[in-house]
């Protein structure tokens, strides 16, 4: 049996308004996405999770602000979400010992 994961949308993450994908107002919720730099949180409806339409990085140095912006919300650093990251593509979580 696994855990929440460490990585998904926590308390702290913020609820935007409207689908940063799309637009829409409707049927919010929050998700995270991975990008080369790390997972970041974001405010989609439904429809574009279900479609696999991610809310749009245009630069690395966004990426980098959104990365940097999901670790405060989860409480941890740069470091701390690489290390986790490199773990779950290891094959190894918390539950594994």
């Amino acid at each position: 049996m696994t855990g929440p994961d460490p990585l998904g949308p926590g308390r702290r993450c913020p609820h935007a308004g409207r689908c940063e994908a799309c637009g829409t107002t409707r049927d919010l919720d929050l998700a995270t996405y991975q990008t080369q730099v790390g997972v970041f949180c974001a405010t989609v409806c439904t429809p574009c999770v279900d479609a696999g339409n991610p809310p749009p990085v245009r630069s690395w140095l966004q990426a980098f602000e959104r990365v940097g912006a999901h670790c405060q919300h989860l409480g941890i650093d740069l470091d701390q979400i690489a290390a986790l990251l490199h773990r779950e593509r290891q094959g190894g979580g918390d539950d594994q010992g």
